[in-house]
């Protein structure tokens, strides 16, 4: 019986060996099977963020070993230089194998880094707002820091901070702050805070028509040059009159009714109210009339108050911008962040020591300290949750902070897809123009804002850049449909041909 098995596997076998059409089917799905395996390598491959392409554990350099890293921007002149400033010496004190290279001189939303990145010279770290961070992610200039942080940390911020700096799922920076504008005041001028749009107006008018400095000169209610600061502001105003940026498919809506209404008030602060003079260029000319006392208002954010507390003292105070009584709806001003990025290999040739020393640096410059000094020295608002704490529980740190507080009741969430980035520079060419010749076209420049806004997220869209991730999984999908379906075909010719 044993041998007779033997036999008939040996006579199947030598049957099945001996079978041309047997062979084909083999030889056409090992084919195949070898399709499907590489259509589930390429889903691998190419279902990963661009950015993130280092090993998750990153080694710290040999005992003994030194590593140099390369920081851009250290915060507005005042107490955030100065926090930054004590914080690195602190942390060189701590890692001295580690040297830091910083060039605090180039600050947030630079386009320096975006050529440096183009041209591989890049920083390893750099300061940055994180919408403008976002569309660096999207290019492929940032590492995804997911990988290389544990949940526990990530958990110790705020939701709304760490969602700032999130985008398809990747983490692509850590926050520092959390913050956005809010409406200083000067209590020489200002004796009752307005809460409505209409308020604001009036009070701004009696103070310009009845005031001067000590000086003679005269005193503006509220100082606005539109396109000073390419639309950061201005962007609180839209839902105030009830409207906004972008729509829910992050397609703009700037030339809607309610957003021709807000620019048409902003507009109207220099040639209708006269709360503001002409010839306002940077934010450089209203910060100084706010610290000289040529203004009662001023439209900022908490990274400026060490300056205005060191030129007005008690007198300073801070409330949050007011609502419109006709809409029911309160200014919100973009509340976002300033966080620290990582610069992938292909941006800076960052290698892996130098990620390792990058990530020690970013949680230092981030850690509870840091936060605390920054809130009491700047006012920065804190993306730590304990940090958080301390400012809701300790606010004689900071006379302020309730004003901010109940700013931070009313604000928007700071965008980080990237057709926000064509807001910015159109702003400022179309209604920074309308400021500064006064021409009162408010409903064509804004339509003119739209349109531009538009071409630019059409010419992106229709340009065929590289194969994306999904082009590569049909590819692949494709050329299993047609390996499978010719094994199938040959199979099927094979039995035709046996049959004749």
């Amino acid at each position: 019986m044993i041998s007779m098995s033997k036999d008939r596997e040996s006579g199947l076998e030598s049957r099945f060996h001996d079978s041309p059409d047997r062979n084909k089917l083999k030889v056409f799905l090992v084919i195949a099977v070898s399709a499907l395996f590489i259509f589930g390598g390429l889903l691998v491959i190419f279902d990963k963020p661009v950015s993130n392409n280092a090993p998750r554990f990153i080694a710290s350099p040999a005992s003994g070993s030194s590593v140099t890293i390369t920081v851009w921007g250290s915060g507005s002149p005042g107490g955030e230089a100065n926090v930054f400033n004590q914080t690195l010496a602190s942390f060189e004190a701590a890692y001295p194998n580690i040297t830091v290279t910083d060039s605090p001189a180039i600050n947030v939303a630079s386009t320096t880094f975006t050529s440096a990145a183009h041209a591989g010279t890049a920083p390893d770290v750099y300061r940055d707002t994180s919408d403008n961070a976002g569309a660096l992610f999207a290019s492929g200039s940032v590492l995804n820091l997911t990988t290389y942080l544990n949940s526990s940390y990530v958990n110790s911020f705020t939701t709304g901070t760490i969602s700032d700096w999130t985008l398809n799922g990747g983490l692509y920076g850590i926050p520092i702050n959390t913050n956005g504008v809010g409406l200083y005041y000067n209590m020489k001028y200002v004796k009752k805070v307005p809460t409505t749009v209409n308020q604001l107006i009036l009070c701004a008018e009696n103070i310009t028509e009845k005031h001067l400095t000590a000086g003679g000169k005269p005193v503006y209610g509220l100082p606005y040059g539109i396109g000073t600061d390419s639309g950061y502001r201005s962007a609180a105003w839209f839902p105030a009159f009830g409207g906004a940026m972008f729509n829910s498919k992050e397609l703009p809506v700037l030339n809607s009714q309610a957003d021709i209404n807000a620019i048409s008030f902003l507009y109207n602060l220099t040639y209708s109210y006269k709360v503001s003079p002409q010839g306002l260029t940077t934010m450089t000319d209203q910060e100084q009339m706010f610290e000289d006392n040529q203004s009662a208002f001023m439209i900022d954010g908490p990274w400026d108050q060490a300056l205005y507390t060191q030129y007005l003292g008690k007198d300073l105070n801070v409330t949050s911008l007011p609502y419109d009584s006709a809409t029911g709806h309160w200014a919100r001003p973009i509340w976002g962040s300033v966080g620290y990025l990582i610069s992938s290999p292909q941006a800076s040739n960052i290698n892996n020591h130098q990620i390792w020393a990058s990530l020690k640096f970013i949680e230092y410059m981030t850690n509870y300290t840091a936060q605390k000094n920054l809130f009491i020295q700047a006012g920065d608002f804190p993306s730590l949750i304990s940090v958080g704490n301390f400012v809701k529980t300790d606010t004689a740190q900071d006379p302020l902070a309730a004003g901010w507080i109940a700013q931070e009741a009313h604000t928007q969430i700071q965008p980080s897809f990237v057709n926000m980035n064509y807001y910015w520079p159109n702003f400022h060419t179309y209604v920074g123009n309308l400021y500064d010749n006064g021409t009162n076209n408010v409903s064509s420049t804004m339509n003119a804002f739209q349109n531009a806004v538009m071409s630019e997220i059409n010419q992106l869209n229709a340009k065929p850049t590289t194969l994306s991730a999904i082009d590569y999984e049909i590819i692949a999908a494709v050329v299993v449909i047609i390996v499978v379906a010719a094994a199938a075909y040959v199979v099927v010719l094979g039995k035709k041909n046996k049959k004749q």
